[in-house]
């Protein structure tokens, strides 16, 4: 019998990427495999379409590029690490046409992926200027509350004032009415 042996890898297309699975992601970045294909692939999706960031189960150089990008990206930094990634990346998706997981004239996806990146970081700048003025009506809040404190602190030292001022002012008139009712009544034993 004559065998023949048929190198596959020798003969596959140059253009096919390696993939990964999530077990070798996390593995790479000390998580499990279910933090790689839930929580970080969410924030992976708002970078690029899932069908550039998957092949089936198995994840494309693409994710496995932007999960190396994200594994160092602190938690409170991933609203920003998102909209660079997606001007960094655009091009990757950009140049064949695919936005939101439609297939687009690639003019037309560069140009929505750009709007898209532009709304998002509007959007982020927004909140953050929300949250300032949110921090600044709180301030005026606590102000308010302050100055009404000592509005209310201000009106009782003026009452009490105004108690001493009432008490020394009956005190004295008190005190000469007496001293002039008993000069009187001496001088009148003195005539008799």
């Amino acid at each position: 019998m004559n065998s023949t042996t048929y190198d596959v890898a020798a003969h596959a297309s140059p253009h096919v990427e390696s993939t990964y699975t999530a077990q070798q992601i996390a593995d790479a970045h000390n998580v499990k495999s279910v933090t790689v294909r839930t929580r970080w692939f969410k924030w992976l999706e708002k970078v690029a379409p899932a069908q550039l960031l998957k092949h089936g189960d198995r994840f494309t150089e693409l994710a496995h590029t932007l999960f190396a990008e994200f594994a160092q990206v602190d938690k409170k930094e991933r609203p920003a690490w998102v909209a660079d990634a997606k001007q960094r990346y655009a091009s990757e998706w950009n140049t064949v046409g695919i936005i939101d997981c439609e297939v687009m004239p690639a003019e037309v996806g560069s140009t929505l992926a750009t709007l898209t990146s532009r709304l998002e970081l509007s959007q982020q700048n927004f909140a953050l200027e929300l949250a300032d003025v949110t921090d600044f009506i709180d301030q005026l809040n606590a102000v308010d509350a302050n100055i009404s404190q000592a509005e209310v602190a201000s009106w009782a030292a003026a009452g009490q004032m105004k108690a001493v001022a009432q008490f020394k002012t009956e005190e004295v008139a008190k005190q000469q009415t007496l001293n002039a009712l008993r000069q009187q009544r001496l001088q009148g034993s003195k005539k008799s």
